[in-house]
Formats: C-alpha cells, structure tokens, sequence
C-alpha cells in the first residue's frame, strides 16, 4: 500500500488516463467481489463476527504497518472527527449488514438487491441535502425498486429475513455515500480510508468480544486474506479515480454482478433463477438512468459501490 498520488489534473473532466482508471476500478470490483464470496466461504467454518473482524482487523494491522509511508500525523488528522467517526461506523454498519446477509442467500441476488443503493441515494439528496430531484429521476427510483420486488417476489414464494440486512446495508451506504461527498471536500482520502479501517477494527473488536472463536490455521489464513484484500482494494479504487473521474467509472461498478454470479454458481452451487436476472437488470438499468441523469445535473456524482465494504 503506497501513499496515492495527488489528482491528476486534465481539461477533460480531470482525467488523465481514464482507460487506466477504468481498469484499476474493475480491478477493485473485481477484488470486492472476490472478498464477498470469501466471506461467504469462511463464515460457512466459523461464525460471521469472526469473518467481520477479521476484515477489519486485518486491514487496520496493514495499514499501522505502512504508517511509515502514509505519515502518522496524515492519517490522523481530520477537520471533521465527528462526521468522520460516523461514516466508518457507517461502513461497518454496510459491512455487518451485507456479510451476514450472503452468509444465509445466494450472492448474486444479495448485490442485485445491493444496487437499489444509488436509488435511495437520490431520495436522500432530495429530503436531507434538498437537492432538485426530477419526475424523471423519482421515476428511476420506483422502478428500481420494483426491480427489487421482482428479485424478491413477495406474496409468491418466502422471502428470507437477510435480505432485509441487504436493505438496511442499502440505505447505511446511501448515508455513507453522502458523507462521502461531503467530506471528501475537505479530509484527506488517505486519511478517511485509514480512519475507516480504525473506526471498523475497534467496533467489530467489540463486537467479537461476545462472539470470540478461535480460528483453526486455515481460518486465519483466510482472515488475514479477506482484511489483505478490503485494504488492498480500496486502495486501487484510489488510484483508479486519481486517472478517471467518478462520471466515466459509475457503469463499470455493475461488473460485480458478473463476478458474483459466477462466484456463486461455481463454489456454492447457486445458480441464479431468470427472476434474478430480469429483477436485477431493471435496478442496473435504472441505476444507470439516475447515472446519466446526474452526469447532465451535476460534475461528480458518487459512484454507489465505491466503498461498501
């Protein structure tokens, strides 16, 4: 983990390799996804806490490590500590939520689900920030959600009480989301991700305090993996936004449908119904509405699955 570079500085919306950035942020996606089935994977030998602070723990030993690099007094200072306590909380929030969740469902249909985020975001800015939000963009949301509802299919067959965590991690992130945008104009992202992870490892510490297992040699391996890999991750999603805005990366976020279909399909043997499919392309596609919609409101809307977990 190195110390990101400043923004780079272009005409262009403020790229400067924005093919690069674009592959670093799939590369991150692809990471993302990659922690989520191990999660899944590890909480199938050892309780969900354990998974939970083993991510975070694992993150926050790397990132003490690489205090040398990143400068102490960088990573600790931040104008606003209240507001920047709140958001890690936040985020561990997501992740207690979301880990839980594909503990018990398959993945692919926890992230189809997941994406309805970016849709309460608009609600949000619209009640809370009292930003203009269009009939167009209210009409985004609604079918979004009825992408959900067909995903869900309530009423036709039992739905499972964790994706409720996959809702609640939806509307958590949605405030993380905000936050984000509001804080990034005056914390260091270094100092915000450093924070994320000390606010993440001292809560899940707590947490499994009440939940202490001990972990077999294997176990702790992938421990050590899933925090190694929520680390390394957020860390090329940095690098990935210093090359390409925001506005140019948002689409690429929905690749972690691809990787989490197959993920599921290939190590637990969920093989997603054509519900799935069809709920989860109109949330994509209405998320991708609200996208375009921003692009031509706004300069840099949030991307919604930049920092989840």
């Amino acid at each position: 983990m190195t110390t990101p570079m400043p923004p780079a500085e272009s005409t262009d919306e403020g790229l400067s390799r924005p093919a690069f950035g674009i592959g670093l942020c799939v590369i991150a996606i692809a990471l993302f996804a990659t922690m989520d089935a191990l999660a899944k994977f590890t909480s199938e030998m050892i309780r969900v806490e354990m998974v939970i602070w083993g991510r975070y723990f694992f993150h926050f030993t790397a990132m003490v490590l690489m205090l040398p690099l990143l400068g102490v007094r960088r990573v600790l200072r931040t104008e606003r500590t209240a507001l920047v306590t709140v958001r890690g909380l936040l985020l561990l929030g997501c992740t207690i939520c979301f880990f839980t969740a594909v503990s018990l469902v398959p993945l692919a249909e926890a992230n189809a689900i997941g994406f309805v985020s970016p849709l309460i975001t608009v609600a949000f800015s619209a009640f809370f920030l009292g930003e203009a939000v269009g009939v167009r963009r209210w009409s985004a949301v609604a079918i979004g959600f009825a992408g959900m509802l067909v995903i869900l299919r309530p009423g036709f067959q039992e739905v499972h009480w964790a994706y409720f965590l996959v809702l609640a991690m939806a509307v958590m992130f949605s405030a993380f989301a905000l936050l984000t945008r509001t804080l990034n104009r005056t914390e260091d992202p270094v100092a915000l991700l450093f924070n994320t992870a000390l606010v993440g490892n001292f809560g899940a510490s707590l947490l499994i305090f009440f939940h202490w297992e001990t972990p077999t040699a294997t176990e702790w391996l992938l421990l050590m993996v899933i925090g190694a890999i929520g680390g390394i991750s957020h860390q090329i999603l940095i690098f990935g936004y210093r090359y390409a805005s925001a506005a140019i990366v948002a689409p690429f976020q929905y690749t972690i449908l691809i990787w989490s279909a197959l993920y599921g399909f290939f190590l637990f043997g969920d093989a997603p119904d054509i519900w799935t499919f069809v709920g989860g392309g109109v949330i994509v596609a209405a998320g991708l509405y609200v996208w375009l919609r921003e692009r031509k409101i706004k300069d840099e809307p949030t991307g919604p699955t930049a920092l989840r977990r």
